[in-house]
Order: C-alpha cells, then sequence, then structure tokens
C-alpha cells in the first residue's frame, strides 16, 4: 500500500512488507504519513454536536460502526459522541479489523461519562493478538496505542454499563449514507467479543458517532 507522496525519511513499501515496516527501515521507528488529526466514522464540524445524532438510553450492548482508516495511523484513543443527558456511567471503546477480529481496546474497568452532548475520549489501554494455533482465541497486553494498517475499514464499538437515559448519541435515519451500523449483543459489561461478524448494512440508531485518534 503505497503512500501518498513520500516525505523525507519515508519510501514506499515493496510488495513484500507494509508501510509501517518501510519507514522503520529509514528511521527505526514508526512512520505516520499524513492523514488528519482524528479519523470519525461521519462528518463532524457542520453541526452543533447537540443536533448531529439522536440522543438515545443505553442498553447494556456494543453499539458499532464502520470507521475508514485512509492511511497508516498510530491510534492512541477512541472517542464517542455523548448524549444530552448528564449521566456518569462507565464506558468502554473497542476496535476491530475488517474480519471483525478485536485489534484494541480501552481499560474494561471502564471510564465515567461526563458532560452532555460532548465528545468523550479515553486512552488505549489493551491490544490483542490472535492466537497462531487457535482460531478466535486472543491475548491481551498493555498498551497505549495500536498501528492500525490503511486504507482499510475498521470497526468501532462503544459499550455503556447502564441503561441510562440520553447517555449516547446516534447516527440516525437517512442521515448519512456511507456508514455501516449496528447492534452486536454484550450483555455483560466490560466483558467484550473477541470476534464480531461485520456490519455491512446501516441500522438507524444503532451506531455511536465515534473518532479515533
Amino acid at each position: 500500500m503505497p503512500l501518498n507522496y513520500p516525505q523525507p525519511g519515508q519510501r514506499v513499501a515493496d510488495q513484500s512488507e507494509t508501510n509501517f515496516q518501510a519507514a522503520q527501515a529509514v528511521n527505526g521507528k514508526l512512520n505516520v504519513p499524513g492523514g488528519k488529526l482524528k479519523i470519525s466514522n461521519v462528518p463532524i464540524g457542520s453541526v452543533a454536536y447537540s443536533s448531529l445524532g439522536t440522543s438515545t438510553t443505553n442498553v447494556i450492548q456494543l453499539w458499532t460502526t464502520d470507521i475508514f482508516v485512509p492511511l497508516n495511523r498510530v491510534v492512541s484513543n477512541i472517542a464517542f459522541l455523548q448524549g444530552s443527558g448528564s449521566v456518569t456511567d462507565n464506558w468502554v471503546g473497542v476496535i476491530y479489523d475488517s474480519y471483525g477480529n478485536i485489534v484494541a481496546s480501552t481499560a474494561l474497568a471502564g471510564q465515567a461519562q461526563s458532560g452532555a452532548s460532548t465528545f468523550q475520549v479515553q486512552a488505549i489501554a489493551l491490544v490483542y493478538t490472535q492466537s497462531a494455533t487457535t482460531a478466535g482465541t486472543f491475548s491481551s497486553a498493555a498498551a497505549t496505542s495500536v498501528s492500525l494498517l490503511g486504507p482499510q475499514q475498521y470497526f468501532v464499538g462503544i459499550q455503556i454499563n447502564n441503561t441510562s437515559a440520553n447517555a449516547i448519541n446516534l447516527v440516525a435515519t437517512n442521515t448519512f449514507l456511507d456508514v455501516c451500523c449496528g447492534a452486536i449483543t454484550a450483555g455483560t459489561f466490560g466483558t467484550i467479543p473477541a470476534t464480531i461478524t461485520p456490519v455491512t448494512t446501516f441500522t438507524a440508531l444503532k451506531g455511536p458517532i465515534a473518532y479515533l485518534s
């Protein structure tokens, strides 16, 4: 996957390596070639946050959306748009690859929500590696960031530990044409599925408004 335009200290990967490996060969470290400060699933900034989605009562499940990563990125945070209620429920964020395999998550104990109609950011705390011998089995390790390869589709899930009213803002009907959204069963808070069936359709009021940074 070639870079857009190589910068000093970069070179384009050949067919046997990724751009991350190419960057390491030159600089001895990972390189993030351009891109935006934040990668979101829907355009953010044209309307007030309170009008961006539909404020919704939480269900303890995995609110899931796809998110397109256009370039190689080192991601340190997951964020979602809170609802209009000033709730203090705990939440967990998780990233899956295009096959539905878990890649990274925030701390499974969660972080308390704070503020109405604002984005809350939580740091990556765990990265996951699939077993080489047992399909569907993953091990986790502490981390503060994860390397995502682009261009590639990923999925972001948000799980909240209570059923408070107006806890989360969700993508409403027919507001965005190019986002996949759905709810995935995950009824025990802090227990995150290691694999999901990738969401390939849009279901209204199931997808969080989220970004990676």
